[in-house]
């Protein structure tokens, strides 16, 4: 009883304080308030939701069946369009709130929005070596299947939440990119539902100006409703050697060696300032050395680039044996570095991870969709 009291009373000061300093300013200058007690207690159960509900539809086998039924409802969507004399533009429903971006899509509001709620994986053929996705799915979403049966993506961008339809109608790069290219650069097919309600199927041999030309289109072109993409055999652990490098000369110098040595599976440089650098170059093996190992996606492991800093700080070279997973992901949790800036409350920091502790909650989506309206 006396602890529902005491919970009660602070509940009731709470309220208080707001009412007092008004809600703009807490929501403005303490947001970690609600970060800690409503946004990241959704994310948790969001991810949950959508990781279970892939998983099972693919065990099950029913997304082939089901994304026919969706293409189909796509094009009804796109007619009726038409038939109402397409008065307005055209563009997809989905919410703001669920795009890894600072900016508030206003445009939603005054076009016609195209309902898209295709977000699994459809296919994996391992003879042709390609995946077959649905445009929102991710890439967390991609990993957790691939790696889980041996293959992955020859380019696979770092934060979960980057969606299949984001990186093709966008760009995406990774620190493979200097063998594969860009994002773009794996996709074999696409097909879209175009202005006039029509499905097409586009590659290399089959309209080819389509399939060139739909990259950086930013679905101008059409709505894509799914991808076929190149998949490669997958290792368990990233081998990766850390680099301190100085002065801006030998940065540039160093990160060009690294990438034109096509030993190299992965390269990447971060740097800290004008002549301070780390660059890391990896490669996928299957043993690791046990005393070497680092789990750097585990819930009190540092943020990524708090980690590298280390060995520019100690200004010593080091190697490392990543899992996989945890090494594609290595600037989800911290959104590359901009969770620092968002928030500096220590309470929060430390619930979520920081320069000294961690936290496995992949909170992206819900933090940028509150940065925007505070």
């Amino acid at each position: 009883m006396v602890p529902l009291l005491y919970l009660g009373g602070l509940v009731v000061l709470f309220l208080l304080w707001i009412k007092v300093k008004g809600l703009d300013y807490v929501i403005v200058h303490q947001r970690w308030i609600f970060v800690c007690l409503f946004l990241l207690p959704l994310s948790v159960i969001f991810d949950a939701y959508y990781y279970a509900r892939a998983w099972l539809i693919f065990k099950m086998c029913s997304a082939p069946k089901l994304h026919d039924q969706r293409v189909r409802d796509i094009q009804r969507q796109v007619r009726d369009w038409r038939k109402e004399g397409t008065k307005t533009y055209m563009c997809t429903g989905r919410p703001g709130w669920l795009t890894v971006s600072l900016r508030v899509g206003k445009y939603k509001k005054t076009h016609k929005n195209i309902m898209i709620n295709m977000m699994d994986i459809l296919e994996v053929d391992t003879k042709r070596q390609v995946v077959r996705v649905e445009p929102l799915a991710n890439m967390g979403q991609v990993t957790a299947l691939l790696n889980s049966i041996g293959w992955t993506l020859p380019v696979l961008p770092e934060l979960d939440d980057l969606t299949v339809g984001g990186l093709v109608m966008g760009t995406g790069i990774e620190s493979s990119s200097h063998i594969y290219g860009l994002f773009q650069h794996i996709c074999v097919a696409y097909e879209l539902v175009l202005a006039d309600g029509s499905l097409v199927r586009c590659t290399e041999e089959e309209n080819t100006d389509l399939f060139h030309a739909v990259p950086w289109s930013c679905g101008t072109l059409g709505f894509l409703v799914a991808a076929e993409i190149k998949i490669v055999p997958a290792k368990p652990w990233v081998k990766l050697h850390y680099e301190p490098v100085r002065g801006l000369e030998n940065i540039c110098k160093r990160f060009t060696e690294a990438s034109a040595n096509k030993q190299n599976t992965f390269v990447e440089g971060l740097q800290y300032s004008l002549d301070s650098a780390v660059i890391m170059t990896g490669t996928m093996t299957d043993h690791a050395e046990p005393d070497k190992i680092n789990r750097i996606g585990l819930h009190f492991k540092p943020w990524f680039f708090k980690h590298v800093e280390g060995y520019l700080k100690k200004d010593c070279v080091g190697v490392e044996y990543i899992p996989l997973r945890h090494y594609y992901h290595r600037h989800t949790r911290s959104i590359f570095w901009e969770l620092q800036v968002l928030t500096h409350n220590r309470f929060y920091l430390c619930l979520i991870g920081s320069g000294k502790s961690g936290g496995q909650v992949n909170n992206s989506k819900f933090l940028l969709c509150f940065s925007n309206h505070s």
